[in-house]
Formats: C-alpha cells, structure tokens, sequence
C-alpha cells in the first residue's frame, strides 16, 4: 500500500458494544485513500478480536495492540507516531463518522493550506440529540480556545508534521491543553455542519470522569491566564474555575464585583496580546453572566449599580438593566 493521503487514528478501550459500528463508519466513507489505525488498550472484552476482523477483511486497516494498558491519549500518541498520512484524522471508538466527513474534510484542507487544525459541528445522540456548533473563523477559535474548548475532538483533522502529541499526564481534556498550545503556533477552523455523531453514555469521560475533567480544564484556563501575564489570588482562582465549571454562585455583591473584575483584567492584557473584538465580546458576555447569576441569587445592589456595572458597561441593552433595577428594589422591599 503506498503512502494514504489520510491516517485516521482511533484508540479503543472496551467498546465492544459499539466498536463496530464505529469501524464500519469509517470503512464506508466516500473518500477511499486512508489507513486506519487501531490502537487497542488492553482491552478486556472482545474489542481486539473484533478489530483483528475487520482488519483480516480491509487491508486499509492497521490493527496494533499495547503491550500494557496506557490510557486513551498515550493510545492516540502510538497511532500519530505511525501514521503515513498526510493528515491525521481523529475518530472516537464510540462515535460514527458521516459517509462525507474524510472527504469534506480533505477538500477543505487541501484548499486552504493556511490552516493547521479543523474540525467541524458535531450532533449529540443516545442521550439527546442537539448540535454542538463551534466558532468558524481562526480568531473566533484561538479567543474562545482561551477560555473553553471550542475544537470538537472527534471531529479534528491535522497536518500530519509529527508535533501534534498529546500530554500524556492528565486523563482528561489532554486535547484542549493542546489546542491551548498550539494555539500561537498554528491556524484553526471549523467547518460548519455536522460530520461527526457524537454518542453519549455513561462510559466516556465527559460523563465518567467530570470531576477529573474540571480539574485539568481549570489547570490549563490558569496557565492561559499565566500565559498573558495573569496571577490571581487563591480566592480569585476558586471563583474563575468554578465560573467555567458552572459552580460559581455568588454569595454577596463583593464576590460578584471582584469576579467581574477579574475580566476587567483579563480583557485588558489580552488586548496586549493581540486578542481582538471576538476575545472582548465573550468577556463582556462572561460579566453578565456574573451579574445574572448575582441576580438569581438575590444578591444585587443599587450603589454597585450605579458605581461599577453602568460604568463597565456590560449591561448593553434596556432590558439588562431594568432588569436588574428591578430586582435591586425587590431585595430593598423585601
């Protein structure tokens, strides 16, 4: 087989419920000049033999097992190590890849030799079915990058120059840390439709390991925030985590004004660092935010109305701020 345009690298670990619907997914796209590589993390169930096969059946298929079990990112690292391809194309042992996606996807890069990294939209199923819909645009991407991942992972395709690895020291979101790192280095894009089903069940580790997945989503915001010359306090530290890990709820109005101006800082050496109008908006968003939530919890005040929101500004419509008049006064009557 001479050298693939595309290496489509998938881990696996125990899926043999859903494993080969996944292989079959990618077996069945419309774009045919790809490897497909396998890893299998010392799986306990049927996973590998299901996977030697389909590989006897598709000589597309590159089937290697791990000699001990490593963990989902060291498993992706081994198949980005021997991928040939020109790109490397993620793909999820639980999820199923659009018969379009490889060659929707190739187009694009092939079209646009600017960009590094591109994923694309991809739609929940098993326990809902919503869209998940992500920043187009390179700039909308690396603003958004610093505050939430905004690459859908299993829908990611990169040029294949041997420096995309992952951190093989956190369990979870190791993909967002190292979009984070790369995202001074290289251009992004996503392609706006759905390629990708993403299946939700108990097992994943969004759902399996929330905690552990707070914990190092929160680790590499901070290292972004160090990244521009930010240093917060421990308190400043406990409110900015548990704002991105919905877990902030306002106790008073200084908790309130000190989180909001821990923006105010943000947003000002970000404009140092280049950040632009999309990296302003989602502060200015992330504020309200605050004050809502200060809102729900009762804990709002006329002074700090009049002496700090009106002031910041972030309060741009009529209806914010009637709003939160309103329930300034309702806490007076109360």
């Amino acid at each position: 087989m001479s050298e693939p345009m595309i290496s489509v690298v998938m881990p696996v670990y125990n899926q043999e419920k859903y494993l080969k619907e996944s292989i079959e997914s990618i077996l069945h796209q419309t774009f045919k000049d790809f490897e497909f590589i396998i890893v299998d993390d010392q799986s306990t169930d049927s996973s590998w033999q299901i996977i030697q096969e389909y590989a006897r059946k598709d000589s597309r298929i590159v089937a290697v097992k791990n000699t001990n079990k490593k963990g989902c990112y060291p498993a992706r690292n081994c198949g980005n190590r021997l991928a040939k391809g020109k790109y490397i194309a993620v793909m999820d042992s639980d999820d199923i890849a659009l018969p379009e996606r490889l060659q929707t996807q190739f187009d694009f890069m092939e079209q646009n030799h600017d960009i590094d990294i591109c994923g694309s939209w991809m739609k929940n199923f098993g326990a809902n079915d919503d869209i998940l819909i992500f920043p187009q645009s390179h700039e909308e991407i690396k603003s958004s990058l610093f505050f939430n991942c905004c690459i859908g992972h299993p829908t990611a395709i990169f040029r294949n120059n041997r420096e995309i690895l992952y951190s093989e020291e956190r369990s979870c979101v190791s993909d967002y840390g190292l979009w984070c790192q790369k995202m001074n280095e290289v251009k992004f894009a996503n392609i706006p439709g759905v390629l990708v089903l993403y299946r939700r069940h108990g097992n994943q580790i969004s759902t399996g390991k929330k905690a552990d997945q707070d914990k190092n989503a929160s680790e590499i915001r901070l290292q972004n925030l160090c990244n521009i010359g930010i240093k917060l306090s421990e308190e400043e530290r406990k409110n900015y985590c548990e704002f991105f890990s919905d877990q902030f709820c306002p106790k008073n109005i200084d908790e309130i004004v000190d989180t909001i101006k821990i923006f105010e800082k943000i947003s000002a050496a970000g404009k140092n660092f280049g950040y632009g109008e999309k990296f302003q908006e989602l502060i200015k968003g992330f504020q309200t935010k605050i004050t809502n939530l200060g809102i729900n919890n009762n804990v709002t005040s006329l002074k700090i109305y009049f002496t700090t929101f009106r002031r910041m500004g972030f309060l741009d419509t009529p209806r914010a701020n009637l709003r939160y008049v309103f329930h300034c006064l309702r806490n007076i009557w109360r």
